[in-house]
């Protein structure tokens, strides 16, 4: 038998050496590997399912399948090695005792008990709701326990984990690790082990009560109670080594001991003694005396003696990687091939296709004249198969919205196609709509509003602004080949803001629906909108108006001192949608601008023409010419652009053949309506320059009029004018 103190470590591999036999020993390999066959080949596979397999709900879909088997034996060529250097030991020891050297003899080990686990990424944490990579791992627990102690594996694997250990299990170093736990019989080196444990309890209780009633004078109660617990517990082991020094050979021999004791003690512990209740202790009724002696003692124990070759049950924990087999060689020293190893499986069998189709109604039974809708099914002219029990292949009633048809078929030559058709039942009427058979692929077939036969259309505002329309009226209409024409007009207010169609037309709606509306504004005006086409079932009746558009008006001559009042008529004019809006403003010293802000029907199209008078405080009054305006801000009177300034001078006179000099100035610009004047008067006591200034409403006209006229002191008149000045001083001279 196989002595655990008789122990080795040869090319990696453990040996042990037998309690008789010098020339048998037991090999223990350091790690699992995967199984080799008899060709030399693995007994692994991975599979990979092209198409998800549906394992019910709240499952994640499968993706994979790998299988393999574990072994846990020593190489064979590492046999052969161990095994060479085993025979030089036998050699040696033979020579030793002068006796021919036997052959080296590889024992079976006899393994009492064991177990295998796996470690693998993203498994089940135990909870059975499955892993992120691996949802199941498959695996009885135990291995074989003789022979070569083969252990089977089997991983479901999820999409992603399929994909994950694909990758992984190729290349260098592996993806899944293998613990092996295992016990063999074993003999015990010359130690001996001795070990006692040792546990006692003991519990004493007394109590006497005794009571004396008197009549006349107070009671006599006297209670005396004793109680005891003891509790002792001891344990010892002791070890004789005899010969063996080995600290590597005593530190697993004192595991195997210390833990053998701790475990008949686990066995042997003695209870807890409960001491005596509360309930136990009270007087019993209609006694005077009490006494109570209560006691209870435990005891437990036990001792472990070991001695030298007795046998004994030893237990080893191999664990390790399983190498990738991309980095495994066969027996020709090749390198293993993933693709040897692993296999695609499309499970799209064209024999098992299956054509369903789930059939609905996307109609409302309730607010719908729709009693019933019957729908039938072909496929290659033939009814297709009915999913619903009791119901005739190929047809289905549909009553409801949550009513649901469903068929199923096989394909045939790849032909996903078939045919449909449908009747509708209309509630209180007896005509029905009858469809034609319509091919189609789709596998959820769904009879829409649309389809059954019925005009529905529900009409609201939607963006109209009650506070510039005060209603709208809306002009609806719709015909086909075989339906005669539906008119409706109705009225849209703030209060009234929706309105229904509806109209059993027999068949289905097939083309567009034609609406106008005519927008009453709340200013009195009427904008006529254009004809537009939808086939929605929700209409909206938006503003005709796209937006707004706003006017800026802004006096820009002196209000303060110059300008009383400026009257303005604003025209807002969309000749292409026959719409106009008009404004009259009044300009002063105390409101010189204003913002006028109207809807339009588009913000492109229309113009702006103003027109009005300006009235001075001098009392003159200036007409502002309709003008067309460039920009959505309109500067009244038309702002000055330049200052016209004049010097007139009068040093070059003489003032003894002078009497007086009269000056006129003009300037005029009729198409900006400026007509200004001046009159200046100089004489030998008022000598001093006069200066004239005129706003330009056009910088580039700077072009005025003079006339001087020199009264002389003998009476005579000189006149010097009318003349074009351009020059910004007038020099005063007598002409000659």
């Amino acid at each position: 038998m196989l002595q655990i103190d008789k122990v080795q470590t040869i090319e990696g591999v453990t040996v042990y050496g037998d309690d008789k036999k010098f020339e048998k020993f037991y090999v223990v390999p350091e790690q699992a590997r995967y199984r080799r066959n008899p060709d030399g080949t693995l007994a692994f596979k991975f599979m990979k399912y092209r198409l998800p397999v549906d394992r019910g709900p709240n499952k994640p879909p499968g993706g994979g399948f790998c299988l393999f088997d574990s072994e846990f034996v020593v190489e064979e060529n590492k046999l052969e090695q161990v095994k060479a250097v085993l025979q030089t030991q036998v050699n040696r020891r033979a020579q030793n005792r002068n006796v021919n050297a036997p052959i080296v003899r590889i024992g079976t080990i006899t393994y009492t008990e064991g177990s295998v686990s796996l470690i693998v990424a993203g498994a089940d944490d135990g909870s059975g709701s499955g892993g992120i990579f691996v949802e199941k791992v498959h695996n009885v627990g135990k291995p074989s326990l003789f022979g070569k102690n083969i252990s089977s594996f089997g991983l479901e694997l999820s999409q992603d984990g399929a994909t994950f250990f694909e990758q992984a299990m190729q290349g260098q170093g592996g993806s899944v690790s293998v613990v092996y736990d295992l016990t063999f019989w074993a003999k015990l080196p010359p130690v001996k082990i001795d070990a006692y444990f040792s546990a006692s309890k003991f519990y004493s209780f007394f109590q006497e009560i005794d009571i004396d009633w008197h009549l006349w004078s107070e009671d006599d109660y006297q209670e005396t109670i004793r109680e005891q617990m003891i509790s002792s517990e001891s344990q010892h082991i002791e070890f004789d080594w005899g010969g063996v020094t080995d600290e590597k050979i005593r530190e697993p021999i004192r595991e195997w001991a210390t833990q053998s004791l701790d475990d008949a003690v686990e066995r042997n512990m003695i209870e807890a003694i409960e001491p005596v209740g509360e309930d136990q202790r009270k007087i019993p009724a209609g006694i005077e005396d009490v006494t109570r002696d209560f006691s209870d003692t435990r005891i437990s124990s036990f001792s472990l003696h070991y001695k030298e070759n007795q046998s004994v049950e030893w237990n080893i924990v191999p664990q390790g990687m399983l190498q990738n087999i991309t980095s495994l060689k066969d027996r020709d020293g090749n390198l293993f091939l993933w693709k040897d190893y692993s296999q695609t499986i499309d499970l799209d069998d064209p024999f098992y296709r299956t054509l369903r189709v789930n059939t609905y109604v996307n109609a409302d039974f309730v607010a719908l004249p729709i009693h019933s809708v019957e729908v039938k099914v072909l496929y290659n002219g033939n009814p297709m198969p009915n999913l619903t029990e009791g119901e005739p292949e190929g047809e289905v009633l549909l009553q409801d919205v949550a009513t649901v048809g469903k068929f199923a078929t096989f394909i045939e030559n790849d032909n996903w196609k078939y045919t449909y058709s449908y009747q509708i039942n209309y509630t209180g009427e007896s005509r029905i709509f009858q469809s034609e058979e319509i091919e189609t692929n789709e596998g959820n077939l769904t009879i829409g509003v649309g389809d059954v036969g019925i005009l529905t259309v529900d009409v609201s505002a939607g963006d109209l602004n009650w506070e510039d329309i005060d209603s709208a009226l809306v002009t609806f209409e719709y015909e086909d080949t075989n339906v005669d024409l539906i008119k409706d007009q109705f009225t849209l207010t703030k209060d009234s803001s929706s309105h229904q169609i509806q109209e059993i037309i027999f068949e289905p709606m097939r083309k567009n629906y034609k609406y106008s509306v005519k927008y009453f504004m709340t200013n009195g005006k009427e904008v006529q909108g254009g004809v537009i086409e939808d086939r929605s079932s929700n209409l909206f009746i938006n503003d005709v108006f796209g937006g707004r558009k706003t006017i800026s008006i802004r006096g820009v001559g002196d209000f303060t001192n110059k300008i009383n009042k400026l009257f303005l008529d604003v025209v807002y004019t969309d000749a292409q949608n026959d719409y106009m809006q008009a404004k009259s403003v009044a300009l002063s010293s105390q409101l010189d601008f204003f913002d006028w802000s109207f809807p339009v029907i588009s913000e492109t199209a229309g113009i702006v023409e103003y027109s009005g008078n300006v009235v001075y405080r001098d009392g003159t009054v200036e007409a502002i010419e309709k003008t067309l305006a460039e920009e959505d801000t309109i500067l009244v009177p038309k702002p000055v652009e330049d200052k016209l300034n004049v010097m007139v001078v009068a040093d070059l006179i003489d003032w003894s053949s002078v009497k007086l000099v009269r000056v006129d100035l003009s300037y005029i610009d009729s198409g900006n309506g400026i007509n200004e004047r001046k009159t200046m008067l100089f004489s030998d006591a008022k000598a001093d320059s006069q200066s004239w200034e005129v706003e330009l409403r056009d910088k580039m006209k700077i072009t005025y009029q003079s006339t001087v006229t020199y009264f002389m002191v003998d009476t005579s008149r000189s006149v010097d004018g009318p003349k074009d000045q351009t020059t910004d001083m007038l020099l005063l001279e007598v002409p000659q």
